[in-house]
């Protein structure tokens, strides 16, 4: 099975449903998913045309949990989710056609418009925004991906040098906190 491993479903708890779904709606139906179903505590968005089953679920919290914000890096919270552009243009395309006109009506926080994130690696090619509760979201392409998988691009030999030995003065060091991506 190909498609063996990858994600089936997903459920975003949100703190206001319709709120959520004034952004949730536009940038879902960009990325080509259907709205399947919904009620007064939630909203079913579906791609058909996968050869897999995928659905995102917005969810209402729980009215007692309604007002716990969303805090990147706690537990059972996302730090970020990201979604599979097409290519550049389609990023900037969402970034002009999505992100601008929600960010001007106060649904969403644009964190970088499209930018090329050479620290990820070559041709990553990304847009960075929250959803109305905080939620880190991403749009992106990897070039370099993509053409080390269609067999374009060598594979990269590792570093010859030796690894690095951490020196006994900074074995109880605390480890570096890797980049927020």
């Amino acid at each position: 099975m190909k498609h063996r491993g990858l994600l089936h479903h997903m459920d975003i708890v949100v703190s206001d449903l319709p709120r959520a779904s004034a952004f949730y709606t536009p940038f879902f139906r960009f990325l080509g998913y259907e709205l399947a179903g919904e009620s007064a505590r939630y909203q079913d968005w579906r791609r058909s045309d996968l050869d897999t089953p995928h659905e995102i679920t917005l969810m209402k919290a729980l009215p007692d949990l309604a007002a716990v914000s969303h805090t990147k890096g706690a537990a059972g919270h996302h730090h970020h989710i990201a979604f599979a552009a097409e290519d550049r243009s389609d990023v900037d395309r969402l970034f002009s056609e999505v992100l601008i006109p929600a960010a001007e009506r106060g649904l969403c926080k644009i964190l970088d418009a499209p930018v090329e994130c050479p620290e990820y690696g070559r041709g990553y090619y990304a847009t960075f925004f929250e959803d109305p509760d905080g939620l880190k979201l991403e749009f992106v392409i990897h070039e370099e991906w993509l053409e080390e998988k269609r067999g374009n691009v060598p594979n990269q030999l590792p570093d010859p040098k030796p690894p690095s030995v951490t020196p006994p003065a900074e074995a109880g060091a605390a480890p570096s906190v890797a980049a927020d991506h």
